[in-house]
């Protein structure tokens, strides 16, 4: 069964301040691995976090006073479909015409431009390419795709307060490509000739002011490989 992994959120304000993050998952989720540890309520679709961030990035959760940023190591589907228009980890597929499919070779400075478009920082865009790397390493050619985040928001809800400036969730979904099947790929490798930046439009976002530090941010990745 495939599972939506690490999404971590951060959270950038000029000024410390004491923040709540809800996140909500629709009944075809569930929430299955946190940090900070907190309670996962609803049968696993609802948690809040209480935190309080710091100028320099960090945070520190209120009830453990651990320090850290804010991780769902995975978010489990359960088998029930969901409707089309819903970002759906059971059925979420890649094709041709929605896709960029690049050599494995290649994909690490692909991300790196592509995620730098989307507003993610050195560090974020660091840790998203080392931690999928070693299951891009497993396959010749890689096909991806970014999530529209309202898609993406529908499924899983994320409510902060006070109400941040801006919101930006970065979701990808890959799968491994077989050389012998380039051919039914043609589309997704011209694509990935495009500059990187077409993906602002394809997933919604604001990266001018995503990377604003006057302005209260919240930033969240994560990423699934579509293993059908």
């Amino acid at each position: 069964m495939p599972l939506l992994k690490t999404p971590i959120i951060y959270l950038y304000s000029p000024s410390d301040i004491d923040v709540s993050v809800k996140l909500s998952l629709i009944p075809e989720w569930s929430l299955s691995v946190i940090y900070p540890v907190v309670t996962i309520e609803d049968h696993g679709q609802r948690l809040e976090w209480n935190v309080r961030t710091h100028q320099d990035g960090s945070l520190t959760e209120h009830n453990s006073g651990s320090d850290g940023n804010l991780e769902a190591f995975s978010l489990s589907p359960a088998s029930k479909p969901q409707p089309v228009d819903i970002f759906n980890p059971i059925s979420s597929s890649l094709d041709d015409m929605d896709s960029v499919v690049i050599p494995v070779g290649k994909v690490a400075v692909y991300l790196d431009k592509s995620l730098k478009a989307l507003g993610l920082h050195t560090e974020a865009r660091t840790s998203f390419i080392t931690y999928w790397l070693p299951s891009f390493l497993k396959h010749e050619y890689i096909a991806l795709r970014f999530v529209a985040q309202a898609a993406y928001e529908r499924a899983a809800s994320l409510s902060v307060s006070p109400q941040p400036d801006v919101v930006t969730r970065v979701s990808m979904l890959f799968k491994g490509i077989r050389k012998e099947d380039l051919g039914d790929w043609a589309n997704a490798q011209v694509q990935a000739a495009r500059d990187a930046g077409w993906w602002v439009d394809v997933v919604g976002v604001d990266p001018a002011r995503a990377g604003d530090a006057t302005l209260f941010r919240v930033l969240e990745w994560g990423g699934m490989e579509v293993l059908v």
